[in-house]
């Protein structure tokens, strides 16, 4: 819910583009994908945005180039985890 929450914050801001989301239950990764498209696609009607993909491993998501910062919005006892992969 928390991860849902961020995404809708971050989509409204226009200096950042959201690239990717991760997340191990696929509804909820398909449903973060298709927040991420059908809002830019009213907040960007010219197309001038990249496509969202999804990931399940977020060690594939972390191995991008071109991801300048993530939102860690895990269970409990995934959070430091997630985080130090993130950091390195």
């Amino acid at each position: 819910m928390m991860g849902q929450g961020h995404l809708r914050c971050f989509l409204q801001y226009p200096q950042a583009q959201v690239l990717a989301v991760c997340d191990v239950d696929q509804w909820r990764r398909e449903n973060a994908v298709r927040t991420v498209e059908d809002t830019y696609a009213q907040l960007r009607p010219d197309g001038n945005y990249r496509v969202c993909q999804a990931y399940r491993d977020l060690r594939e998501l972390l191995a991008r180039d071109d991801i300048d910062a993530v939102v860690v919005a895990t269970g409990d006892r995934w959070h430091a985890t997630a985080s130090i992969l993130a950091a390195k």
